[in-house]
């Protein structure tokens, strides 16, 4: 029995470093990785065995899941999360259950997401500042870390009813990867035991 909670605690690791490697490289969380922590964190509880120091019953499971969901479903809907963002988040909810840790999760990855946002809002502010051309100008490894260049020749440079520039988006690259701290924060907390 020891062996197969050893495959356990490392299966559910591993799922939490592809949800942080995915999310913190291309800035989502696929739905199947949210399936598979679903379906899984389903058959742990329904069987009983659980990883880690994890006592989570069926109830608890559920209650922490639909309190997740909806906890952090308004953000998604002013579009401050993702959807890949508040999934994981449900799912977490069942495999920890509306227990200290599941808030221990919000907190911890509200503030590593936090500190990255605080990063890139300075980073920016240095990027236009003079010393930033200076260090482009001695470094040239510096000139990929570039803000992202003007729009191209062939578009217009303002609409010409509103005299408003559009905008270029990158879309992923701006966006904070939530569901990748929180799963940081998972995995600290399953390796305090």
């Amino acid at each position: 029995m020891d062996w197969l909670g050893n495959i356990l605690n490392l299966s559910v690791v591993l799922w939490l470093i592809a949800i942080v490697v995915t999310d913190l490289r291309i800035r989502r969380v696929r739905n199947w990785m949210v399936v598979l922590g679903l379906v899984a964190g389903a058959v742990v509880l329904l069987s009983g065995l659980q990883p880690f120091h994890l006592q989570v019953s069926l109830t608890n499971g559920l209650l922490g899941m639909v309190v997740a969901f909806c906890a952090l479903m308004p953000f998604y809907a002013m579009r401050w999360m993702g959807a890949g963002d508040v999934k994981f988040a449900a799912v977490i909810g069942l495999w920890f259950g509306l227990q200290i840790d599941l808030l221990t999760i919000w907190v911890g990855g509200s503030l590593l997401a936090g500190i990255h946002g605080l990063t890139v809002i300075f980073w920016r502010k240095f990027q236009q500042r003079p010393e930033w051309t200076w260090l482009q100008a001695r470094f040239l490894f510096l000139q990929r870390y570039t803000p992202a260049s003007p729009l191209p020749a062939e578009q217009p440079s303002a609409s010409a009813d509103t005299g408003i520039a559009p905008v270029r988006r990158s879309g992923p690259a701006r966006s904070i990867p939530y569901a990748g701290y929180m799963a940081i924060i998972a995995i600290w907390l399953l390796l305090q035991g």
